[in-house]
């Protein structure tokens, strides 16, 4: 059996939340990999608790493959063991289930749309201006955000676009943020062209083309981790930008379907990440079976959670109101948080 070494890529990596996210793995504890892009000379990017590794493999693995693996050494130096792929994880020692963790190693729209917003009118490009407009228009609206438009952008998340076009649905599939990132790059590179490039214009559209990009790749890698799996579970993973005041963040959304036993009320589990002035970093976990519910809010800012303790009675509330019945309500202040690793930090797999 091989073994492989994955090398952790710079330009793809939050370094921050990458040593948070490595601080929590644990000896034994199960991860899924999955293979988001492989090439005939046996590189591989590979996708590890939502983080992307550069790798080689002497062995052909297609795209798209799940690896079931094991942490076998923690630390500095992580060390994981493939294990059978009939033992795929769904959840670790802890009963929660294995998510991707969703900051990490995600599309990030919010950075384009501000950019678009304060100099898409400055390039006098009314083509530019019609596209941000559409982008701008679909970002959910903080202070007034209702379950439908979240039900809206999940839609045009960019996600559904090929199974829209497959379906039929072609203006659907049109006005999805993934073809509109498609126009923003055409447009953008078009009138680039026209222009020296030296100049400032010119750098900030290439600076559109390259997040533009980064957005399409990312949303490609999303849709690879969305794949059903074989036991009837599945995972859908989602960025959308989230408009607070005049600016754009990013809001990070994984949602889980369990595999269903027999006689069994459906399960679902949900998280939610994002980052807004004030609060800072906070991650809602939501746990669904029949009518049970469950939700527990971890936040870096003390006093966000103590904020959010007082609400829990109003959640409750609300909950009732919709005919659900609260199991557990509450909201924690994150305390483990260790320094990242050093650039060319490095990880390995034994197969």
């Amino acid at each position: 059996m091989e073994e492989l070494q994955l090398t952790l890529t710079p330009a793809r990596v939050d370094q921050r939340n990458f040593g948070m996210q490595l601080s929590n793995w644990r000896v034994g504890q199960q991860l899924t990999a999955l293979v988001v892009e492989s090439r005939p000379n046996g590189a591989l990017l590979l996708s590890v608790g939502g983080k992307t590794f550069a790798a080689s493999s002497d062995i052909p693995v297609q795209a798209g493959t799940r690896m079931a693996m094991e942490v076998k050494q923690a630390g500095q130096e992580l060390v994981l063991r493939r294990i059978p792929d009939a033992s795929l994880p769904r959840a670790d020692a802890g009963g929660r289930a294995v998510e991707t963790t969703l900051a990490l190693g995600s599309p990030r729209p919010a950075a384009l749309l501000n950019q678009l917003s304060t100099q898409a009118a400055r390039l006098a490009s009314p083509e530019l201006q019609e596209l941000t407009r559409a982008l701008r228009g679909r970002a959910l609206k903080v202070e007034t955000l209702t379950a439908g438009e979240v039900q809206r952008g999940l839609r045009d998340s960019g996600l559904f676009t090929e199974a829209d076009l497959l379906a039929g649905r072609g203006n659907r599939a049109h006005q999805s943020n993934k073809t509109q990132l498609s126009q923003v790059q055409t447009v953008a590179l078009a009138l680039a062209d026209d222009l020296d490039d030296g100049v400032s214009e010119a750098k900030a559209l290439h600076q559109m083309v390259d997040k533009a990009l980064a957005l399409l790749k990312g949303i490609s890698q999303q849709q690879l981790g969305s794949l059903p799996q074989d036991d009837g579970s599945q995972r859908w993973m989602f960025t959308l930008p989230a408009q607070l005041g005049e600016r754009f963040h990013d809001v990070h959304l994984q949602l889980e379907r369990e595999a269903r036993e027999t006689d069994q009320p459906q399960s679902w589990r949900a998280s939610l990440c994002f980052e807004f002035p004030e609060m800072g970093p906070v991650t809602v976990r939501v746990q669904l079976q029949g009518t049970s519910v469950s939700v527990v809010f971890e936040c870096d800012n003390p006093d966000t959670s103590t904020w959010l303790s007082r609400s829990m009675s109003s959640l409750e509330n609300q909950l009732n109101f919709r005919n659900l019945r609260a199991v557990a309500l509450s909201a924690t202040t994150t305390t483990s948080r260790n320094d990242p690793p050093p650039d060319g930090s490095s990880l390995s797999v034994e197969a």
